[in-house]
């Protein structure tokens, strides 16, 4: 049975809230011991922050107000890779056009008159798109937070013509890592590449792994900080684990600690990267694009079962995750090892020959 829920939190038979407004943290217990009255709980209490508590005229704001509280709600969740772009679109976009605007007069007219605008500045679709879903998320928030009674509209997209994104082919794997080998100085880069193609770990969870994640016995990893806050368990096959603990050993808890001792910055790998796609005539692969290559190497080399594929890469609830992991460890190990043979980067087992 799941323990938490956003804003709810199960401790002892009673579950507890916590939610923020104007960036101050409210908590405390529901009194309640099921989930659906402690959800229609937190709804009164943040209702109760948004007309009262925190002084919150009870009216309805403006988009720019309603960014300005976006802003301050999320600047201690989201990273500013995600924050600066989002702040940069409001700045550029929606607030000259539309920031003094009442968001219950935000209609059909505003947004085709923003969406031509774009699309005479020579925007491509989707960059169009990112302003439109950047103005969907404040309508939603501002909804969802109490400061819009009405449902918001729902923004139409442009149709953006989808082109196949490049991954690296189940061949040239090899000549791919010996290339890296090459042309990276730092030995981090020439492991994290190998991580996100062997685990198939998003850029933030490779850049971000722990020693004390790491089970020598069960030859496992366990990503303690994910996306989607699942922990989930990944078999290391042989060849990654000993690329991983073949590096030199630091006192540092990360597996690869910048000279600062914190992780490496994103994009770390980048360069590198790029110029080995671009010497080896690659296309466009991308860190993420990585993280797909491990995916479509399972899929179509390892022979994985989809079911497992999602497993490996945590796109699935961490209850619903945690449930599979005792009994699906051994299905994965068993397609870490195929994939690895089959790649030639497996390592066969020791044969044990017995005395004459």
């Amino acid at each position: 049975m799941a323990s938490s829920h956003p804003g709810l939190k199960k401790i002892g038979p009673f579950w507890h809230y916590e939610l923020r407004v104007n960036g101050q943290r409210l908590h405390g217990s529901t009194k309640a011991t099921d989930l659906a009255t402690a959800k229609k709980v937190l709804e009164i209490k943040r209702r109760e922050a948004l007309e009262g508590q925190y002084r919150i005229i009870s009216r309805i704001p403006t988009l720019k107000e309603v960014f300005d509280q976006w802003l301050r709600t999320h600047q201690g969740i989201f990273s500013q890779r995600h924050l600066v772009p989002t702040e940069c679109v409001f700045r550029k976009w929606l607030q000259p056009r539309m920031g003094s605007t009442r968001t219950d007069q935000i209609g059909s007219s505003q947004v085709e008159n923003l969406r031509s605008d774009a699309t005479t500045a020579g925007l491509s679709p989707r960059t169009i798109n990112n302003i439109l879903k950047t103005l969907q998320v404040l309508l939603n928030y501002g909804f969802k937070s109490g400061f819009i009674k009405g449902q918001p509209m729902k923004i139409g997209l442009l149709r953006v013509q989808k082109k196949p994104r490049p991954v690296l082919p189940a061949a040239r794997i090899n000549e791919f890592l010996e290339a890296v080998d090459r042309t990276a100085t730092n030995p981090h880069v020439q492991v994290i590449l190998r991580v996100m193609i062997g685990l198939g770990l998003r850029e933030s969870e490779a850049l971000g792994m722990r020693w004390e994640w790491f089970d020598p016995q069960q030859r496992t990893y366990v990503v303690g900080k994910s996306k989607g806050r699942e922990a989930r368990v990944l078999p290391v096959p042989e060849w990654l684990w000993n690329a991983i603990h073949g590096m030199p050993k630091t006192l540092s808890e990360w597996v690869f600690p910048a000279e600062d001792g914190k992780p490496h910055r994103p994009q770390f790998c980048k360069k590198a990267l790029q110029r080995v796609c671009l010497r080896l005539g690659l296309g466009n692969v991308t860190q993420h694009r990585l993280r797909a290559t491990f995916a479509t190497l399972h899929a179509t080399v390892a022979k994985t079962p989809i079911t497992e594929i999602m497993g490996l890469l945590g796109h699935k609830a961490v209850t619903t995750t945690m449930i599979y992991v005792e009994s699906a460890l051994e299905n994965k190990r068993k397609a870490q090892e195929i994939m690895s043979m089959k790649l030639g980067l497996g390592i066969e087992p020791a044969r044990v020959v017995s005395g004459i």
